[in-house]
């Protein structure tokens, strides 16, 4: 084999170096610099890629605190409406409680003016029967023959001695 050949030996060593030399020098100007500018860009991509996802988490959370205020906002509106027509239902109660107890009061007046007014009724139909009676009594009990006047007379007197 004229690889392990001894004689060969130098000029192997030196196509060996040669070969070296091109192909490092190769990778020194095209290789690694195109490695290093893709590398480069990639690292540049990435960064700014964390920086606008950095961006875009705190425009979101930005976001969130204004999405949380506008509901602690209309939480706070819907509990002062809430108030307001509790105060209004209340309001509302107490007006048609007032009417009611008005109404009621009226109409226990006028009960009592109907009470009232039977009553005195009631008690002038009672004396004229009591006057009737009592001179129907006298003419058949003491055969008296009495005028409604007298008799009037009589039962009013009994009346204000009982009382």
């Amino acid at each position: 084999m004229p690889q392990l050949d001894g004689s060969t030996f130098p000029s192997q060593v030196l196509w060996l170096v040669v070969a070296f030399g091109v192909l490092t020098w190769l990778m020194a100007t095209r290789g690694v610099p195109r490695v290093a500018d893709i590398l480069e860009t990639r690292q540049d991509r990435i960064a700014a890629d964390l920086d606008r996802a950095q961006a875009l988490r705190t425009e979101a959370e930005k976001a969130m605190q204004e999405q949380q205020a506008m509901i602690a906002d209309a939480q706070a509106r819907a509990r002062t409406a809430l108030l307001v027509a509790q105060e209004k239902s209340a309001a509302e109660a107490a007006r048609r409680e007032r009417e009611l107890e008005e109404s009621l009061q009226h109409q226990l007046k006028e009960a009592e003016a109907r009470i009232q007014a039977a009553r005195t009724q009631a008690l002038s139909e009672l004396e004229a029967v009591a006057t009737e009676v009592s001179r129907a009594a006298s003419g058949h009990l003491l055969g008296l023959d009495i005028s409604a006047e007298e008799a009037a007379q009589a039962v009013a007197s009994a009346r204000q001695g009982a009382q």
